[in-house]
């Protein structure tokens, strides 16, 4: 008899459970580390998306059906993810998750009108929703608005300002919208000071802004000297100087801070980022036995 993915889903998850709690599969500890290592470590995790303890209520198959639609979406499974998040839709109409997880599908997916309606909707239905005024500013910023982008990104980010994301990408928006001073000091706390200017450098000349962009390299590298992509776009700004050429800056923006950190884009008409997210990356719990039963309830067997 043959499951559907979501069935396999959940007996996959379950298992897992089974064994974690069997004692089958444990985790083991690092030895000590020292101070440095654990402040280091701390500091990291402060900038993780929180995963919440508490599993999806199996008493609202509504929940566990997004928990693996956002699963199907992470791993690419667009048509699955798809078809689940309007699945919640179809029962829930105002539910703000599955509408921001068809509009990030639609965006992905090139349908432009159809997402920015969804994001609106979306912020309409949850004003206070962080993830639906990041998720419209981003969409604003991949389709170059830059200055419709902002008010959006800057709820988000004041909304979550330790979510370095978030002010990285507000950065992003505020020197391609002619702010550089107020870009500055976000890039500095994301990415650093050296690397913040090296960013705005490079966003000045995609603007085509070629003498404030030679400001912000030099700056850069009187910060940092090991800094050698800056070095490097000095050099290709003479180059460009003589021969009249302007070369694409393509080199992504250093990530001094955690992993999570975006690097600048240079956007198109199809955003170039993948919406597994940014930033940060949320890891399903197993499902509870629980879960699992009312979730099989939910799904047919394929092929019935």
């Amino acid at each position: 008899m043959r499951r559907s993915p979501l069935g396999k889903f959940v007996l996959l998850s379950s298992c897992l459970l089974g064994l974690l709690f069997s004692g089958c599969i444990t985790i083991s500890k690092p030895a000590a580390l020292s101070k440095s290592e654990k402040k280091s470590k701390t500091k990291q995790v402060s900038y993780e998306e929180t995963i919440p303890e508490t599993p999806p209520d199996p008493e609202n198959p509504e929940e566990l059906k997004l928990a693996y639609a956002k699963w199907m979406e992470d791993i690419n499974q667009v048509g699955e993810a798809r078809k689940h998040y309007a699945a919640v839709a179809q029962k829930e109409p105002d539910n703000v998750d599955a509408i921001l997880g068809l509009a990030r599908l639609d965006q992905v997916a090139g349908q432009f009108a159809e997402a920015e309606q969804k994001y609106k909707r979306a912020l309409r239905l949850s004003p206070e929703s962080t993830e639906a005024k990041y998720g419209l500013g981003q969409f604003y910023a991949s389709q170059e608005r830059w200055h419709e982008a902002l008010e959006p990104l800057t709820a988000a980010m004041l909304s979550e300002p330790d979510k370095i994301g978030y002010r990285y990408q507000l950065a992003v928006a505020l020197v391609h919208s002619g702010d550089v001073e107020s870009a500055l000091p976000h890039f500095i706390r994301t990415v650093g000071d050296a690397e913040g200017h090296y960013n705005v450098g490079l966003i000045l000349h995609e603007e085509g802004d070629l003498d404030n962009a030679e400001k912000h390299f030099l700056l850069a590298v009187t910060k940092k000297p090991q800094l050698e992509q800056a070095q490097k776009w000095l050099a290709k700004l003479e180059t460009e100087r003589s021969t009249g050429v302007a070369e694409e800056a393509s080199q992504p923006a250093p990530q001094e801070a955690p992993s999570q950190i975006i690097p600048v884009q240079h956007s198109t008409t199809q955003p170039k980022h993948s919406f597994v997210t940014q930033p940060g990356k949320t890891t399903l719990k197993p499902l509870t036995s629980q879960q699992q039963e009312q979730l099989n309830n939910q799904q047919p067997i394929a092929g019935r």
